[in-house]
């Protein structure tokens, strides 16, 4: 029997007070039926909730068509009697275009809310499901597992965190809503799309409902990541006085305690595990001078007493 989307969507939307009454809210719509829904059911529930909504798309620019995809949202918000705004992007050289699109779309998102705004994303159970698979697959720990939440970084909220994709198109279908597709999200180079249309509908045909319990499992390592990234900044303010920490202190220290608060004075760095990892025993081993830390840091010690010099926005470091 199909879900209530709409009751499931208000009741996240509450029950974790993502949207206030009376918010200005942004729905970021890519035309895709995840945030296509989502977008729908925003504006359903807009007046009841007193929402100021308003419509983002940002154009990647990164494959042939995606204006067309831009023109497609432009409609539907005009359809819906809402503020649209257009935003694109150039497409990032380097290694890891990901990140650096996910980055430029952050710093979209903060100019876009403006102090006091929020947006929301379309982000679902089953994206929260296959990013759990994809970690795990990766050897990630608390960070990886748990990250994505209700609510991200800086106005991002994800309302649909509790519907499926199949909550999604049903949903849709029920509306006689139209969606796009983006063709990318059908090529088995990516692993994600691998995960999405052999991994996890095999674990669903072993044991249905498993892509909800994925999500939950989700949930609650994010709940215990917070308690995590915590318990590092506690250490630090704790065991550096003036920025300087005692060796022998750290090493005493449980090694998920010492690599926690090693990520911590390095700045939090999406990544660099390893690196923390050679720096972690660099420091036990009695290590002297500097040691490179993830995001630009450096570690110095003396053998016996260690501080963390963070770069600066030019040349050179200061002490942290």
């Amino acid at each position: 029997m199909p879900r209530d989307v709409g009751r499931i969507f208000i009741g996240t939307v509450r029950g974790r007070r993502l949207l206030p009454e009376g918010a200005t809210v942004w729905a970021a719509v890519s035309g895709g039926c995840d945030s296509v829904l989502m977008l729908r059911l925003l504006h359903g529930y807009s007046a009841m909730m007193s929402w100021k909504l308003g419509v983002l798309h940002v154009d990647h620019r990164a494959r042939p068509g995606s204006g067309e995809d831009a023109g497609f949202v432009e409609r539907l918000a005009g359809e819906l009697g809402l503020p649209f705004e257009l935003r694109r992007l150039d497409p990032p050289g380097g290694s890891s275009p990901e990140a650096a699109f996910s980055s430029m779309r952050l710093g979209i998102y903060r100019e876009t809310a403006g102090e006091t705004g929020l947006v929301a994303v379309g982000h679902t159970a089953s994206d929260r499901a296959e990013t759990v698979i994809l970690r795990l697959m990766e050897g990630s720990g608390l960070r990886g597992l748990g990250g994505m939440d209700y609510r991200g970084e800086g106005p991002v909220r994800r309302p649909m965190l509790d519907l499926t994709r199949e909550d999604v198109r049903t949903g849709l279908e029920e509306m006689g809503q139209r969606w796009v597709e983006d063709p990318t999200n059908q090529s088995s180079s990516f692993l994600r799309n691998r995960i999405r249309s052999v991994i996890l509908p095999a674990i669903e045909e072993v044991s249905p409902g498993s892509t909800l319990a994925f999500a939950r499992s989700a949930s609650l390592l994010s709940g215990w990541r917070d308690v995590a990234e915590g318990a590092a900044e506690a250490l630090v303010q704790g065991m550096m006085e003036d920025g300087v920490m005692a060796v022998s202190e750290y090493s005493s220290l449980a090694p998920v305690l010492r690599l926690g608060l090693l990520w911590a004075v390095s700045g939090r760095p999406r990544g660099g595990r390893t690196e923390l990892e050679k720096a972690d025993r660099w420091l036990c081993r009695g290590g002297r001078g500097r040691h490179p830390l993830p995001g630009g840091s450096v570690l110095q010690s003396d053998g016996n007493l260690a501080s963390v010099e963070e770069p600066r926005s030019g040349d050179g470091t200061e002490l942290i």
